[in-house]
């Protein structure tokens, strides 16, 4: 592994980069404003009702609605990807220079992209992920080099991020825990760290964005509040010249917008499925991935 430079900027200060590295983790508080925020969570809630008018899972190419029934609450939403290729105020914020500001110290500033993802917890229901490594869904390997320093996941809280809203539990040091090897699949799922002592909810402020790291052991937890349907937005990047998939975010720090045909990310029939269609009726199961 090389040497890290702790170098940052303004934004993502070199505490920041020397915590993710050291820790696999870190916050950055205050990155988008309220009205910000509002104007993300007033699309997010537009992609939340045309689930439900959906009442299936619905794909489009790379962008797909996961609609599931919940045995507490009912049919639920409980995520999508890409919906940047269809809302402007989506797309907007995924390639927000502050985001390549966060990121520009970690993987540099010419980046695709690989995850554009919401993530809903509905209040009472059941829906929470496993504690895991992201590393699992960087599929194929061969698209990838160097993982473990050419990959940062975002989330940028919509909602407060909080213990009681089933926000994500993270484990300080899990990334080095284990030896970087994408094909290892023995730590994909990582169930053992429910009990360690360093496991604790990665709380945000709405604004805030968490950046951490492909190898860092993390999860989620229930919502149990009776009114807030927590909101997540996920951005997943990558360093350009270390990944062979994904969409264009900035090349050399200038921004790169979606045009043309879809780019081959994880949806493998990309080209071979144009048309828009419920899983279900082409009997297929879409695996929720992160």
């Amino acid at each position: 592994m090389t040497t890290i430079a702790y170098r940052g900027n303004d934004l993502m200060t070199p505490d920041h980069v020397r915590q993710y590295w050291d820790d696999g983790y870190t916050v950055v508080k205050g990155v988008f404003t309220e009205a910000e925020v509002e104007q993300m969570r007033t699309a997010c809630d537009r992609w939340k009702f045309t689930g439900q008018l959906l009442g299936r899972t619905w794909r489009k190419q790379n962008t797909v609605i996961w609609v599931e029934e919940d045995k507490q609450v009912g049919t639920t939403v409980r995520g999508m990807q890409w919906p940047s290729y269809h809302d402007a105020v989506m797309d907007k914020f995924r390639t927000d220079p502050r985001l390549l500001m966060c990121i520009e110290p970690i993987i540099g500033d010419s980046v695709k992209q690989i995850i554009n993802q919401v993530h809903w917890k509905r209040p009472g229901s059941k829906t929470t992920w496993p504690l895991h490594r992201d590393v699992r869904s960087r599929r194929p390997s061969s698209a990838f080099t160097d993982l473990f320093e050419s990959w940062v996941q975002t989330g940028i809280a919509i909602d407060g991020h909080m213990e009681d809203n089933g926000a994500m539990s993270i484990v300080p040091g899990s990334h080095r825990d284990v030896d970087h090897d994408p094909e290892d699949k023995s730590v994909w799922m990582a169930p053992q760290y429910a009990d360690d002592v360093r496991t604790h909810p990665m709380e945000m402020e709405p604004g805030d964005v968490g950046l951490w790291n492909a190898f860092t052991v993390h999860g989620g937890g229930f919502n149990t509040t009776k009114y807030m349907d927590r909101r997540l937005y996920i951005n997943g990047f990558v360093a350009a010249d270390k990944c062979t998939r994904g969409e264009w975010a900035w090349n050399q720090g200038r921004t790169c917008h979606l045009y043309g045909e879809p780019a081959l990310i994880q949806f493998e029939e990309v080209d071979e499925i144009r048309g828009a269609f419920y899983a279900s009726e082409l009997g297929r199961k879409e695996v929720i991935r992160d």
